[in-house]
């Protein structure tokens, strides 16, 4: 029998947690203000670097590239690869985006509980447009799943080490794949001259919201560097693999703002996980938008319900960008960046 997200949730998460328990330090960390930098704000660009704000409405038309071949995962247990693929919706911007015309990039991960679903899940073709038409590069990553037999590579091996490594059950084996996968495709698409780096959002569905929430958050409690990440957006996902305390403890300050969308009645992944991210981001300071769907079921479409702002929740997430990400930005083209900044 496949196993499913709830499986994973109800005996094999559990099962994994009472194995490999440990004392966990307590932690309250700091409150501390989260500050955006507009002038100079760390990204490697070009001096005349025109970073495009997306719209909150649509504006552009877009194309897609599909099959792009990101990267490659070892699978079958070891020994062979199999090409990792994504689709990239790109906005037809004038004139053409290129290493002197950025935008904010997407990450899109679908879910299927680390067995099943693609690139094309429904959920993933209903807002990637919608993302395109406002000003966001789009990826849509496929990630090496549970039948594949993957091996994690060496530059995840203490998050593999962590949840018990070749040992583990195979939806945790494929978790870690997920993350790794996800790396290659931060590390290949923010080597495109169009990206803006600093602009990358994680959003992910399901068990993409797991991988999204991993790579966010959890990396630097396994000393596993990450390339940039601005915004994790979490639709009915959940959080493991931290060593110590609250997750989101970077000492270095760079956790992602994030935004959590949850079912309360969600049968598949409980949202009591949603309240413990709220309880961990309140005690120690980060941007948190909590969008509980009251009586939603797993994965509440983000077009058919109303956030607490009384926007649709695809709405709310762009509108939490300007809020945060784009925060003091006008939408559109920004001046280029002043000399020494980057």
């Amino acid at each position: 029998m496949r196993p499913t997200l709830a499986t994973f949730f109800s005996i094999i998460f559990p099962l994994w947690l009472l194995q490999r328990s440990r004392a966990r330090a307590s932690y309250a960390a700091p409150i501390t203000t989260l500050i955006f930098l507009i002038a100079c704000s760390g990204h490697a660009a070009a001096q005349n670097t025109v970073r495009n704000v997306p719209y909150s409405t649509p504006v552009y038309t877009y194309t897609v590239q599909s099959d792009i071949i990101y990267g490659q995962g070892e699978i079958n247990g070891g020994g062979s690869f199999k090409d990792l693929k994504l689709d990239y919706y790109i906005p037809d911007i004038p004139p053409p985006i290129d290493a002197n015309n950025t935008l904010p990039l997407m990450i899109m991960i679908h879910g299927g509980g680390f067995s099943g679903g693609s690139k094309t899940n429904g959920n993933i073709l209903n807002n990637a447009p919608k993302y395109a038409e406002r000003g966001w590069l789009v990826a849509a990553i496929n990630y090496r799943l549970v039948g594949d037999n993957p091996v994690p590579s060496s530059r995840v091996q203490t998050l593999y080490n962590a949840i018990g490594g070749a040992s583990a059950p195979a939806q945790l084996r494929a978790a870690v794949a997920s993350v790794d996968d996800t790396l290659a495709a931060l590390d290949f698409l923010q080597a495109r001259s169009d990206v803006y780096d600093d602009w990358t959002t994680l959003w992910g569905t399901s068990a993409g919201a797991i991988t999204s929430l991993i790579t966010g958050y959890c990396l630097d409690d396994q000393s596993i560097a990450r390339p940039p990440v601005a915004m994790v957006i979490d639709q009915a996902g959940g959080l493991f693999g931290c060593n110590i305390g609250n997750p989101f403890d970077d000492p270095t300050g760079s956790d992602p703002v994030l935004m959590v969308i949850h079912g309360t009645n969600d049968g598949t992944v409980p949202f009591s996980f949603a309240t413990a991210l709220q309880t961990f981001a309140t005690t120690a300071g980060l941007p948190l938008d909590f969008q509980a769907v009251v009586n939603g079921g797993h994965v509440p479409g983000l077009g058919n319900n109303t956030a607490t702002t009384g926007v649709t929740l695809y709405q709310r997430t762009v509108d939490y960008h300007h809020e945060t990400v784009f925060d003091g930005l006008t939408q559109g083209p920004q001046p280029p960046l002043p000399p020494g900044c980057s």
